[in-house]
C-alpha cells in the first residue's frame, strides 16, 4: 500500500470518525423536565417536535384546573394561596387508580359491570361538586377588578366559539383525520 493511499485512507477514517461524533452529539436524546419530573412543553401544548399534545401527556385526572386564570396578572400571596387550596382538594389516589382501573378495563375490551358504572357515576359527580368548591374558593381570593378580567374572557371566548364551529366544520379542516 503507498503512503499517497494509506493517508487517504487515515483521513477518511478521521473525518468519518467526526461526522458520527458531531451527529451523535446533535442528538438530545434527553427531555426537558421540570423539577417535579413533569415533561417540559413549548408555550401553547406544543411538545419539542412541534406537534400539539392536547390532553396526551397529562395523568388521568389532570385537566385544565386553572379556571380560566391564563392572562390574569396575580400576586404572588394569591398565587401562594392558589397553590394552597389545588394542593388540599388533590383528588384520592385511590379513587384515582380505581378509575383509571375501570377505564382500563374499558379499554381492553372488557365488560364493565353495573356497580362500576355507578361508582363511575358517583365519583365524577363528587368530582363536579368538588372542583365547583375548588371554583368558588379561588374566585374568593381574587379582586374584583381580576373577577371582571374573567368574565369579559368568558364573553370573548363565547364571540369566538361560532367562529371555532365553521372552521371545524369545513371540509378538510382537519388534514389527520382518516376517514
Amino acid at each position: 500500500m503507498s503512503l499517497k493511499s494509506r493517508f487517504f485512507s487515515i483521513l477518511t477514517v478521521a473525518i468519518a470518525a467526526v461526522a458520527f461524533a458531531t451527529a451523535a452529539m446533535a442528538q438530545d436524546t434527553t427531555t426537558p423536565t421540570t423539577k417535579d419530573g413533569v415533561k417540559k412543553r413549548d408555550k401553547g401544548g406544543m411538545n419539542r417536535g412541534g406537534r400539539h399534545e392536547g390532553m396526551r401527556g397529562r395523568k388521568f385526572g389532570q385537566r385544565g384546573g386553572g379556571f380560566g386564570l391564563r392572562g390574569i396578572t396575580l400576586t404572588d400571596a394569591q398565587k401562594d394561596q392558589i397553590k394552597a387550596i389545588r394542593q388540599a382538594n388533590k383528588p384520592d389516589a385511590s379513587v384515582v387508580a380505581e378509575l383509571k382501573a375501570i377505564r382500563d378495563a374499558r379499554k381492553a375490551g372488557t365488560a364493565i359491570t353495573p356497580e362500576q358504572k355507578a361508582r363511575m357515576k358517583a365519583v365524577r359527580e363528587q368530582m363536579r361538586t368538588k372542583s365547583e368548591g375548588v371554583r368558588q374558593q379561588i374566585l374568593n381570593v381574587l379582586t374584583a377588578e381580576q373577577k371582571t378580567q374573567i368574565e369579559q374572557r368568558k364573553q370573548e371566548m363565547k364571540q369566538r366559539r361560532p367562529e371555532r364551529q365553521r372552521r371545524q366544520a369545513r371540509p378538510g379542516a382537519n388534514p389527520t383525520k382518516i376517514t
